[in-house]
């Protein structure tokens, strides 16, 4: 162990306890913009209807995939 000069306490005599250097608090990263309500769509209306035209909307991709008796109580196939 390294000695380190320590201040003494004139009235006791005894060694002082030095206090710790001041840490800097750490950097926060700020909260992401969807996180705070603020984010904007990634797709503006007019590229979501184009794509809904092409591809086809949720209930249709939805059909596509799964069997029609899973569909019968929201779909008469």
């Amino acid at each position: 162990m390294i000695n380190q000069p320590q201040q003494v306490d004139q009235l006791t005599g005894m060694p002082v306890e030095q206090a710790l250097p001041a840490q800097q608090p750490a950097q926060v990263p700020q909260v992401p913009s969807n996180e705070l309500g603020s984010a904007a769509p990634v797709f503006n209306p007019k590229d979501q209807a184009a794509a809904s035209r092409i591809y086809g909307d949720v209930q249709q991709k939805q059909n596509s995939v799964t069997p029609s008796f899973y569909n019968a109580n929201t779909q008469t196939v």
